[in-house]
């Protein structure tokens, strides 16, 4: 600026030399002449120090009032010359006016303040010095001026926030590179992973420290050498790890002089195995010409062993470490395919430890856990190692069995099962067994089916068989089974809808006196007579209510037609309606025989309960209460199948019962068993000093009766009185008993 201000000042000088105000011009001249030298000394003086990176105020501030002297010296100019100059001189003012204008708004435009301080001041000395002239064309140059110097003025600001912007995205792509180098030395220094480069041979020409760290070398020793050749492949097979790549593999991918990921392989160091994971940018340049790889790369052994344990974990039961249903059924689904392409046989067995509960009772859970590590131990080495080996849950355990030799095989198996299982296990707090015994199931493929489902639900029918024939056994899958499940479950869905349609009735089975021939009770037996499956044993029908717990409704229903139809019964005839565990343990069941009472205006007294032991044996908390809570009614309560349980004494000791009934296990060889007699006649005498009445049932000889009759029991049921029959033959049946007091069945 100060070059072209000097130059500029001296072509004037020359100019105007015969200028009537020559002199005049000649001092401003000299003035900026002087502030040119001045200026130019400064800068040289300081030129060799550093740039500097920052404006200061005191610069910027400078800087404005070098224009506006500038500006007001060049305005002087045209004001004293402009008027008295030839064509000449003025053309030469126009073009330094004009030109100094344009130079200093672009040269300041990095400061706005200076440049619209110069051109306005060089604005208003144009406009001076025409206004002191009378031409025309001293206006439109004027005006022309004017527009000249607003699109100055607009062009230097928007030049100055376009540098200001450049200047602003450079620093921050400094700053940006800055922190980026920061980073990369600090992630080569201190991370885990570390990078790599290559030249177009494949020669490594960048290593990190944590690179050379972990190929154990210095990197001179490294680098310029190939790198299949640096790392340390593991020399132990073509395919060392299941995922890895081979040193060819590797070797073929780098070659391939494409971008990769997630590259690993396999290594070898100081004779331990580790996995490496590379991935890599293949480094293009302007022509397409590939120069090199840039990566990075990282151990991800432990990530992978983790990883792998995941997967294990997924798979596996946490307890025995055997597989678990997941891994069953992916190796069923393999096998389901390895049978459609191959027609390899293959079969489905499924294991229960009987009894189970009672080694978590007696020893508790951490022996009961033990011993299911022990019996898939022992399950393992039965196996082959086709087999996969699943624990389902609690006690139940899968074998998917692989054999040429078809069902056979599998049976062979199972009895080696049963046959090692039976022996004692050896653990920690003693000797223990496996329950009792062991129940298998077995289903074969294909002739029990083909898809997964079947053939588990097959297994499944075949070991509930199993378990109802005895236990300590096993059984194979047939039609029968599955017809017996379907017919099960038709039952289940016809039994929710058996009240409705009202399909279900009572029989009534008389108990009478010994002593007087009379009949002094008769016991509610359910019947059920379907109208598409005939009649249905309640042996049949009611476990499944108790499964399901539809026998809370049924029972209900149950306890208010025994109420209903005995109301007219002579006063001194009861009747015993059974009440099921499930049954008895409701919350509503006190209620339910209250309003059953009332609903049917039939007193308490008349009402017997009859009770199993299983129900006694299962210790459920308030069972004493309710006892307690039925005894206050009015009812009776009676112990039915007594002598069946594993502690019949000590249920008398803790409840209180009004009578007992004797199973008929002990009546059927009462003439002929002397032990049965003394049971029979000690449990007599029994309930007579706990002031109790007796019953026994099951009666179907006149033997058997004169014999309780000696020994004094006070009830009699069974077939050699009378068979259950529909209310209206057990109504007939009261009706006619006064003229005979006891009815002897054929």
């Amino acid at each position: 600026m100060m070059a072209a201000n000097f130059g500029n000042a001296v072509l004037t000088i020359i100019v105007f030399a015969n200028h009537p105000s020559a002199l005049l011009v000649n001092i401003v001249c000299g003035l900026l002449i002087v502030i040119a030298f001045h200026t130019s000394l400064g800068w040289w003086r300081g030129h060799g120090k550093p740039i500097r990176r920052h404006a200061s105020i005191r610069g910027t501030r400078n800087a404005v009032i070098y224009g506006a002297l500038l500006s007001f010296l060049w305005a002087t100019i045209d004001i004293i010359g402009f008027a008295d100059a030839t064509g000449s001189q003025k053309q030469v003012l126009i073009a330094l006016t004009v030109g100094m204008t344009a130079g200093a708004g672009f040269a300041l435009a990095t400061v706005p303040a200076a440049a619209i301080a110069f051109c306005g001041i060089m604005g208003m000395g144009v406009a001076i010095s025409l206004l002191l002239t009378s031409d025309v064309i001293g206006l439109y140059l004027f005006a022309l001026f004017l527009i000249y110097a607003a699109i100055i003025v607009r062009a230097s600001l928007a030049l100055c926030k376009s540098i200001t912007e450049r200047v602003q995205a450079k620093l921050a792509a400094l700053e940006q590179r800055d922190v980026i180098n920061l980073l990369l030395n600090d992630f080569e220094e201190n991370a885990a992973d570390w990078l790599w480069g290559t030249d177009a041979d494949m020669r490594i020409g960048h290593a990190s420290p944590r690179f050379c760290e972990q190929l154990q070398v210095p990197d001179t020793f490294i680098l310029g050498k190939p790198i299949i050749d640096a790392l340390p492949f593991a020399r132990i097979g073509s395919k060392p790890i299941d995922g890895t790549e081979t040193r060819e593999d590797f070797h073929r991918r780098m070659c391939q002089k494409q971008s990769f990921r997630d590259a690993d392989i396999c290594v070898e160091q100081a004779g331990e195995l580790a996995i490496w994971s590379l991935t890599a940018k293949a480094i293009i340049d302007a022509s397409g010409t590939f120069t090199g790889y840039r990566g990075v790369g990282r151990d991800v052994t432990a990530s992978r062993e983790a990883r792998l344990r995941i997967e294990h974990m997924a798979r596996h039961d946490p307890l025995t470490d055997v597989g678990n249903r997941t891994l069953l059924n992916e190796d069923l689904t393999r096998a389901i395919a390895r049978h459609e392409r191959f027609a390899d046989p293959f079969s489905v067995l499924l294991l229960d430890l009987d009894r189970f509960k009672q080694v978590n009772d007696t020893h508790g859970h951490g022996v009961g856990d033990e011993l299911l590590r022990e019996v898939a131990r022992v399950l393992n080495t039965l196996c082959d190692e086709t087999d996969t080996l699943a624990r389902l849950g609690g006690d139940e355990f899968a074998i998917l069995h692989m054999s040429a030799e078809g069902p056979q095989c599998s049976g062979v198996l199972a009895t080696r099962i049963i046959e090692r299982l039976q022996r004692p296990f050896s653990l920690k707090s003693g000797t223990v067994q496996v329950g009792v015994s062991i129940s298998i199931g077995i289903a074969c493929a294909p002739i029990d089916g083909t898809e997964a489902d079947q053939l588990l639900r097959n297994a499944d029918l075949a070991l509930y068989r199993a378990k109802v024939d005895g236990r300590n056994r096993f059984h194979f899958f047939d039609t029968s089974l599955d017809a017996s499940a379907r017919r099960r479950n038709k039952i289940e869905h016809e039994l929710r809808m058996a009240l409705t349609n009202d399909t279900l009735s009572l029989n009534f089975q008389p108990l009478i006196s010994a002593e007087s021939g009379k009949v002094v009770c008769a016991e509610a037996l359910l019947r059920w007579n379907h109208p598409t499956l005939g009649p249905i044993s309640p042996a049949e029908f009611v476990p499944i209510a108790e499964e399901t717990g539809l026998i809370t409704g049924i029972g209900a229903w149950v306890v208010n037609q025994a109420c209903k139809l005995a109301a007219d019964w002579p006063a001194h005839i009861r009747v015993a309606v059974n009440l099921s565990p499930r049954q008895f343990i409701s919350p509503g069941l006190l209620p339910m025989i209250e309003n059953a009472l009332q609903q049917n205006s039939m007193t308490a007294a008349r009402l017997e309960l009859e009770l199993t032991e299983s129900l006694l044996m299962n210790s459920t908390p308030g069972v004493g209460e309710t006892l307690q809570a039925l005894s206050r009614l009015g009812l009776r309560i009676a112990l039915d199948d007594f002598g069946t349980g594993f502690s019949s004494l000590s249920y008398l000791l803790h409840y209180h019962f009004d009578k007992l009934k004797i199973d008929q296990s002990f009546i059927s060889d009462l003439e002929t068993n002397a032990d049965s007699r003394a049971i029979v006649s000690s449990i007599i005498n029994l309930a007579k000093e706990l002031r109790m009445s007796v019953a026994a049932e099951g009666i179907e000889a006149t033997g058997q009766l004169d014999l309780l009759k000696q020994f004094g029991c006070g009830e009699i049921q069974g077939y050699l009185v009378s068979r259950p029959m529909p209310i209206d033959q057990f109504e007939a049946y009261l009706a006619a008993e006064s003229s005979a007091p006891l009815r002897l069945s054929a």
